[in-house]
């Protein structure tokens, strides 16, 4: 699929070039997730290498004391990140030989992680075909296959959720993932830089002159539907 190639080639050329993207290393693309949720990687960075020299793997974050991980925490806030970061570390080392594991179930009973950490873990560190489904990668789905409905109702995110599978790259589906959050984080921003983006001659939103009209609004009336269903 020449849309899939264009993502791919257009993300080796212009990714950022992170700490977490040295390697693929399923720990550190774990602590990587947890710690960027609900933090800006400018903020993240200078934590997260400190906090990985300190605990390198699993076994060194499961022995440390909680006192001492919620220091290397500290300016990250959410705290309670950091402490099902230590007890999943704990759940690595009792259960799964200090590996994080490979199947999609089982990662999901590690504490604090839901959908979308596993997904990534286990697509970058393993190869794994599991699509991801963030705010970024909503916000280019939208777009790009011109979903006008507003993406934080359960039935617009299962649209959403649905199309990121159909569309991700079997082969490579951890850069596929990575290309897509890249995408939505430096181009195809809330308001779109239409012209650096490689998949612009096949975005449906552009066509139809919608690209800042989508993804919708939240409306009034769909704030309860918010907060009963929304929550990642």
């Amino acid at each position: 699929m020449e849309l899939r190639k264009n993502l791919l080639s257009w993300f080796h050329k212009n990714k950022r070039e992170l700490p977490f993207r040295i390697n693929k290393n399923a720990y550190r693309i774990w602590v990587s997730e947890i710690m960027l949720q609900q933090t800006r990687v400018t903020a993240m960075l200078p934590i997260y290498e400190t906090f990985l020299k300190r605990f390198p793997d699993p076994n060194s974050l499961s022995e440390a004391s909680e006192e001492e991980v919620m220091k290397y925490w500290k300016g990250l806030g959410y705290y309670s990140r950091a402490k099902n970061l230590k007890k999943g570390a704990r759940l690595l080392v009792e259960k799964y030989q200090s590996r994080f594991p490979e199947n999609y179930e089982e990662a999901l009973l590690i504490p604090g992680v839901g959908s979308y950490t596993a997904s990534a873990v286990l697509s970058i560190a393993y190869g794994k075909p599991h699509a991801v489904l963030d705010g970024n990668v909503k916000r280019v789905l939208s777009r790009l296959f011109l979903v006008e409905s507003d993406p934080s109702l359960t039935s617009t995110n299962q649209t959403l959720a649905d199309l990121a599978k159909e569309f991700l790259t079997p082969q490579s589906p951890g850069d596929h993932n990575e290309a897509v959050m890249e995408l939505g984080a430096l181009v195809c921003v809330p308001i779109p830089n239409c012209s650096a983006c490689p998949l612009q001659n096949h975005c449906e939103a552009r066509s139809v002159g919608k690209e800042k009209e989508i993804p919708a609004s939240k409306s009034v009336e769909n704030w309860i539907d918010l907060d009963l269903n929304f929550l990642f």
